[in-house]
């Protein structure tokens, strides 16, 4: 069965149709004020230790976040939290204007923490619901359609950032990613709640299933549990389940237990965890690498915004094309066999032609390499979350991602520390180097677990007609 076109799923799917609507707008704003964001730190410090702190300051909540997002997506309503966490990264993005006019390095750090904090309870939401929101032929295309536009708006608010920066001053770029959070909660509000999460017949079921042991879990993680959930009703909210979470530490403490107990227990889920905290090794450095390349190396214009924004922007590109891409590999990859070679080879390969851009005469070679690199990631990135998608059960999705997201960017928060303490010591281009042959790493390893250890990816990982 062949996965839904662009236009089927724009046109025949009203639910998606609005989600995606709002991200477009909002992803615009993101990536546009996170230009801004850099410029500031370099406009008021300019030390590479300070963009690595504002970088840090991004990715360090979701270490303290994500336990909490996972559990209270999986409970809670996640139409709900969607709302509320957009409304107020809303008035968060208006709080750049006082850090700016403070001149602040570390009240821009602040608001990026917030943002960075909210935005890991919208991703587990939106993540844990999209498998509801679509048919199963659809979701390869969905996921695809998701992240191939987030990472158009990724590219073109690079380039607006980086001219806007140049021309008029950072404050425009945050009034506009407040008034783009604006817009996504008021698309996220025409979805209907039940239409986002699954419930089990029975609480008592949920439950049960939750506390069903490894042996269990090993013998049904290929074929029951997904079949049993794709034939439930869909329905609205636990508010009862809700209520339990909040007012019980205990069952919050076992919920999360739960999830750890699932991710450990299915090999093919663990190991896509494991790989791409591998991944995050050397993907950590990239960001700082991009400011220090493009606003020191290389730059260009008082500031080097517009250098900056030229690597980003390539780095976009490259996703943008990588993920379209991805939806024609994902009907190739009918097979088991295919996925898992597919998935190694394409970390190796990204790591090595990320590497070579630290070879690179120009900043326009650099950044050829750069978006190369990020084509083959991207398309592997899109099989893989959609793979992962196909496998967890509703109950559980919100823990995993979260989980997952966490500990990457917990290994890229460690490996962004080191690239900048690297850069104190080494040229960039040396330390780009050093990032890719880190990201090759972990392609070589799954290959090697393929091979030897008799990993394998589950049959309805890669086949759409699974759960119909």
């Amino acid at each position: 069965m062949s996965s839904a076109t662009y236009g089927e799923l724009i046109k025949g799917n009203r639910n998606f149709r609005r989600l995606w609507t709002g991200q477009v707008i909002s992803e615009l704003g993101t990536w546009f004020s996170f230009i801004a964001e850099l410029g500031l730190i370099r406009m008021f410090s300019g030390s590479p230790l300070a963009t690595t702190a504002l970088l840090v300051a991004r990715l360090l909540p979701f270490l303290m976040v994500a336990p909490f997002a996972g559990v209270f997506v999986d409970r809670l309503s996640r139409k709900r939290i969607m709302i509320a966490t957009d409304i107020i990264r809303a008035a968060v993005a208006l709080l750049y204007l006082a850090a700016a006019a403070a001149g602040s390095v570390w009240a821009v750090c602040l608001c990026s923490a917030l943002m960075s904090s909210l935005a890991v309870f919208f991703e587990a939401a939106k993540n844990a619901a999209m498998p509801n929101l679509v048919a199963p032929r659809e979701l390869l295309t969905a996921n695809i359609l998701m992240y191939s536009t987030r990472f158009l708006q990724f590219t073109l608010g690079a380039a607006l950032g980086g001219v806007t920066a140049a021309r008029f001053g950072y404050n425009i770029a945050f009034v506009v990613d407040s008034a783009s959070f604006v817009a996504s909660a008021l698309y996220v509000a025409l979805i209907p709640a039940a239409t986002m999460k699954r419930q089990a017949k029975a609480q008592s079921s949920t439950v049960a299933a939750a506390a069903s042991s490894a042996s269990e879990l090993q013998v049904d993680k290929e074929t029951s549990l997904v079949d049993v959930l794709a034939a439930e009703e869909v329905c609205g909210a636990t508010v009862h389940a809700s209520e339990q979470v909040v007012q019980s530490p205990a069952r919050f403490t076992s919920d999360l237990r739960e999830g750890l107990h699932y991710i450990w227990t299915t090999p093919f889920v663990r190991g896509v965890i494991l790989v791409n905290i591998g991944w995050a090794m050397g993907g950590g450095m990239h960001s700082v690498l991009f400011d220090q390349i493009g606003g020191h190396l290389f730059a260009q214009g008082e500031r080097g915004d517009w250098s900056v924004a030229m690597l980003f922007t390539a780095s976009g590109v490259g996703l943008f094309i990588g993920m379209a891409m991805a939806r024609r590999i994902g009907g190739w990859m009918s097979k088991e066999r295919r996925a898992s070679h597919f998935v190694g080879w394409s970390l190796i390969a990204h790591g090595l032609i990320f590497s070579a851009g630290g070879l690179m005469p120009s900043l326009a070679l650099v950044a050829l390499c750069i978006g190369m690199s990020r084509l083959v990631i991207a398309a592997e990135f899109g099989v893989q979350e959609t793979m992962v998608m196909r496998v967890i059960p509703d109950e559980y999705r919100g823990r995993v991602f979260t989980t997952d997201r966490a500990l990457e960017l917990g290994m890229m928060t460690i490996s962004m520390i080191i690239g900048g303490w690297m850069l104190k010591a080494m040229s960039p281009l040396t330390v780009m180097i050093v990032s890719g042959l880190l990201s090759a790493i972990p392609g070589i390893a799954w290959l090697l677990a393929v091979k030897f250890a008799e990993f394998r990816i589950p049959a309805r990982a890669v086949r759409e007609s699974y759960g119909d």
